[in-house]
């Protein structure tokens, strides 16, 4: 499908109107237990989906050898996996189960049912993801369509938890029906379940110390309802705002795709500048004008606006190096393709390879996360910060982030060309320099009077996110040529899209 780039910068930004719509007229209508159970909930699937990192990681490669994929012998791995998350759901939800009360059984039910969802998802998306970019991408625009659809749906049920809760799960669900069908089209008749249940456990150990061990990460949730519980809704909050910091993985995706698939690394540096781009907007915009989303996102703490300046800011950093980090390491996944290029995976293959190296960098990223944690917390604690529980996991976060990246660059060797460090001085770090001292100066003569409707909230947002978009694109264009020639051809591609409708 031509234009897929497009596609993805589209699907990028309605992702970010659709997800905000979404999440602030949840955040804003229910009360606070209720966030503390959306937060629950959504640890408790990010920590049970840990088997199908490793699906995630050798379905698309098993796609890029073979062409397509046994959908139904796929299925039947994912099934056997699929076994292991329900016993850790169970396991991690027993641990707060007198906290959600009488909601418990419903929690567990919309987590079991969207990890069956993921689970299927694995599959549709390594196909679409190597085959057809384009209906992987527009899979994720449906998402957002569905995540318009279901508000007036929740509204009818008077924002009930019960109704929201089901919400997610659908949101989930119907767009990969729809990339379920799409994938059919590549389904082939070789190999079966046991050809393909000894490939995924030959690989499976590259995956478990990376980003498998991701699933741990949403032990987060967990320690922040340990050591700080009060701040647990708050928690949601901050991960609300942090949802626009991840809309550049459609371009990530596609990038590893074609990699896969093409082997052409000429596209890596674009596709870093237009992420880059995404991410540090989104970045600017939350950073810069904190008060601004925290205000339509929960107009009740306002008094605590103030102290949340600092989780925003530390949020929004963490989220661009996250975004980086995912990206060089698809990109060494996508180089490196020795597993493949033979008939049969074999465990012995990923040794000293460019695939076990980034793995080894999310390990390291899941160990100084964990380990720094709970110290962090204390000390925060101790030095009296208001938010001593977010600020302490938000700083792990960094730091674990800055390691991972770190340890990545450091084994690209001869590869790092392909990223262009040189030119990300130009392109990048020079408009972005620039952009700062424009909107700190804007900033500090710009008076916004928050107030708690959501309808001059939303204008507001919209202003703050305008006047940032354009001094960002106009630093960008005066500071870079680079930024310049990809500004017109993306015009161009927008103009063909027009006048060819």
């Amino acid at each position: 499908m031509r234009h897929v780039r497009l596609m993805a910068v589209v699907s990028s930004l309605l992702s970010l109107l659709s997800s905000f719509v979404y999440n602030i007229a949840i955040t804003r209508k229910i009360p606070t237990v209720g966030l503390g159970l959306l937060s629950l909930l959504n640890a408790s699937v990010a920590f049970s989906l840990l088997p199908t990192a490793i699906l995630g990681f050798v379905y698309p490669r098993l796609v890029a050898r073979d062409g397509g994929l046994n959908i139904n012998a796929a299925l039947g791995v994912s099934s056997i996996f699929y076994l292991m998350t329900m016993f850790m759901t169970i396991a991690y939800l027993m641990t707060v189960w007198a906290v959600m009360g009488r909601y418990a059984y419903l929690v567990l039910a919309v987590a079991l049912l969207s990890e069956g969802t993921y689970y299927l998802q694995s599959v549709t998306n390594s196909i679409l993801m190597v085959k057809d970019r384009g209906r992987f991408v527009i899979s994720s625009i449906l998402q957002s369509i569905t995540k318009f659809t279901v508000i007036p749906v929740i509204m009818l049920f008077h924002w009930s938890v019960e109704s929201i809760l089901w919400s997610s799960f659908i949101i989930v669900f119907i767009p990969t029906l729809y990339a379920f069908i799409y994938a059919l089209r590549f389904n082939l008749g070789i190999h079966g379940v046991r050809r393909y249940f000894r490939e995924v456990i030959n690989a499976s150990w590259v995956p478990i110390m990376g980003y498998a061990m991701n699933s741990f990460r949403s032990l987060d949730a967990m320690f922040i309802g340990i050591l700080g519980y009060a701040q647990l809704g708050v928690w949601y909050v901050i991960f609300i705002l942090s949802k626009p910091l991840g809309y550049g993985a459609s371009i990530v995706n596609i990038t590893y795709g074609e990699l896969l698939e093409r082997g052409k690394v000429d596209v890596v540096y674009r596709d870093l500048l237009i992420l880059l781009f995404i991410s540090t907007y989104a970045a600017l915009a939350l950073s810069l004008f904190p008060g601004v989303f925290l205000n339509l996102v929960r107009p009740g703490l306002r008094s605590e606006f103030a102290s949340l300046a600092l989780p925003v800011v530390l949020m929004a950093m963490s989220g661009v190096l996250g975004n980086v980090n995912q990206f060089i390491s698809n990109v060494m996944q996508g180089v490196d393709k020795r597993d493949i290029s033979n008939d049969y995976v074999r465990p012995g293959v990923y040794l000293g390879s460019l695939v076990l190296y980034t793995h080894l960098a999310e390990l390291a990223f899941t160990v100084v996360y964990l380990a720094t944690m709970v110290p962090l917390i204390l000390l925060f604690k101790y030095l009296g910060f208001t938010y001593y529980a977010i600020i302490g996991a938000l700083v792990s976060s960094l730091l674990a982030n800055i390691t991972a990246l770190l340890f990545r660059l450091n084994r690209l060797r001869n590869l790092k060309s392909i990223l262009n460090g040189r030119g990300l001085l130009r392109d990048y770090l020079s408009p972005l320099a620039v952009s700062l001292a424009a909107l700190f100066i804007i900033r500090h003569y710009w008076a916004i009077e928050l107030a708690p409707s959501i309808y001059t909230s939303l204008i507001q947002v919209a202003e703050v996110s305008v006047i940032v978009l354009l001094i960002y694109v106009a630093a960008s264009l005066l500071a870079s040529s680079t930024m310049r020639r990809l500004m017109r051809e993306i015009m161009s591609r927008i103009l063909k899209v027009i006048l060819g409708l």
